[in-house]
């Protein structure tokens, strides 16, 4: 067993430093005051916090910092109290053309987004709900709650009926049988559910950049600003995107017991 595990080492190791290597690549060059990028090796520069301050002084990078987290923050909370209703409903509820809906549900999240934007911006246009958190908020929405209304029906069909009859039992209506035993139950399931509808939102372009003007662009569209056809800023370029990446990597470090114990959940019974 042993060889057999120092066997996987090498092609596992190889797989991280896939992963790995382009995230130092940016980190380092974050700290570089040059129009290069470069290479990887510490002697070759002297490291500098210039490219975090001019993005944030020049570039008003902190505003539209606020506005992915105001946007991002708001679709996700919203995108998941919808979604436990409506998944609770699906998985509990049997009625006639329940895994229909649910292949319909699935089905909206697998529409590429590029074919919607146009009719997004003239209904938003006519409303004249472009450039404003309303507009990007209800869009984030509607493309983050099909797949959350999707991974969370799985998680809460893992979860006994019985805890639902025990409940009834004692008197408890559906909405507090679902926030009071069936949330609590599936608490890793939502955590991974929320990590990623807030990944999506996070990291979401093509609706930021054609939806919003000027008030609500987000902070992946002004990262992009910064390559153009005769000039890439790699220092402010990479520096954005490591200002863009640490919220990620907080989540994820503070959450990892419930994103391993979400993946996992209910392989195991009994």
């Amino acid at each position: 067993m042993r060889r057999t595990s120092r066997i996987w080492l090498l092609p596992l190791g190889l797989v991280v430093m896939a992963w790995i290597f382009p995230i130092l690549w940016t980190a380092v060059t974050s700290f570089k005051n040059l129009e290069k990028p470069g290479t990887l090796r510490p002697d070759t520069f002297t490291p500098t916090f210039d490219n975090y301050v001019q993005v944030f002084a020049e570039r008003d990078f902190g505003n539209l910092l606020k506005n992915s987290i105001l946007v991002a923050g708001g679709a996700t909370i919203a995108t998941m109290f919808l979604a436990c209703m409506a998944s609770y409903a699906l998985s509990r509820r049997r009625f006639r053309g329940g895994e229909t809906v649910n292949s319909w549900v699935l089905s909206l999240r697998m529409i590429p987004p590029i074919v919607v934007v146009v009719p997004f911006f003239l209904m938003l246009d006519t409303v004249n709900f472009l450039d404003t958190y309303h507009g990007l908020f209800l869009v984030y929405l509607s493309f983050s709650l099909p797949f959350a209304i999707f991974m969370l029906t799985g998680f809460f069909s893992e979860i006994p009926l019985s805890l639902d009859e025990a409940a009834s039992a004692d008197g408890a209506g559906p909405m507090k049988t679902l926030f009071r035993i069936v949330v609590p139950s599936a608490r890793s399931g939502i955590a991974v559910t929320t990590i990623f509808t807030f990944i999506f939102a996070w990291n979401e372009f093509l609706f930021a950049f054609l939806l919003t003007r000027d008030k609500w662009v987000t902070a992946p569209v002004l990262l992009a600003a910064t390559a153009t056809p005769f000039q890439t800023d790699w220092g402010r370029l990479t520096a954005g995107g490591i200002m863009l990446f640490l919220p990620l990597l907080i989540i994820v470090f503070v959450l990892q017991r419930e994103i391993a114990r979400g993946m996992t959940f209910g392989a195991v019974k009994g």
